[in-house]
C-alpha cells in the first residue's frame, strides 16, 4: 500500500510538469486554461495536504515548526494565485506574477522532499503512512472534483 511520501511525491511530480507547462507556453495554447489546471492542481493538493498531513503533523511536538513552515508556503503561493488571477491575461505584471509564482512552486516542492519527506518517513509507522496516504487521495480527488465542476458552473475562475 502506498504511503502519503509516495503520494506527495506522484503529486509533486504532476505539479512540476504543470509549472513548466505554464512556465513555457507553446504557440497556440491559451496560458490562461494553462493556469486554472494549475491551480486547480495546486489548490487540491495543498487543501489535502494541509488537512491530512500538516494537521497530523501540528499535533507532534518535534513536526509542528515544519508543518507551520509549510502552511505559511501555501499562504504565499495562495497570494500569488490571487495575485495572478486579479491581473489581466498575458500581460506583463501578470507574465512576472506567473513567473513568480512557478518558482516558488518549484522551491516548495524541493523543500518538502529535501525535509518533510525524511521527517514524515521517520515519524510515522508504514501503517500510519499508509492510512494518511489513502486519506489524502480522496481528500485531493473530492478538492479538485469540486474545482473543476465549479470552474464548470461558473466560468474559467474556480476560486
Amino acid at each position: 500500500m502506498a504511503s502519503i511520501v509516495d503520494h506527495l511525491r506522484e503529486e509533486h511530480e504532476r505539479l512540476r510538469h504543470s509549472v513548466r507547462c505554464l512556465y513555457s507556453i507553446a504557440a497556440g495554447v491559451d496560458p490562461q486554461q494553462q493556469f486554472y489546471q494549475l491551480l486547480c492542481q495546486y489548490t487540491a493538493y495543498a487543501r489535502a495536504e494541509e488537512r491530512i498531513l500538516y494537521s497530523y503533523m501540528l499535533h507532534v511536538r518535534h513536526l509542528r515548526e515544519r508543518a507551520v513552515q509549510g502552511l505559511e508556503e501555501h499562504e504565499q503561493l495562495d497570494a500569488l494565485f490571487c495575485r495572478a488571477e486579479q491581473t489581466p491575461c498575458g500581460c506583463a505584471r501578470w507574465n512576472a506574477t506567473v513567473r513568480q509564482l512557478c518558482e516558488r512552486m518549484s522551491r516548495h516542492l524541493r523543500e518538502e522532499e529535501r525535509s518533510l519527506f525524511e521527517l514524515a518517513r521517520t515519524a510515522l509507522t508504514g501503517q500510519e503512512a499508509a492510512g494518511l496516504g489513502i486519506c489524502f487521495v480522496a481528500e485531493r480527488t473530492r478538492v479538485y472534483r469540486d474545482l473543476v465542476h465549479l470552474k464548470e458552473t461558473t466560468g474559467p475562475n474556480p476560486r
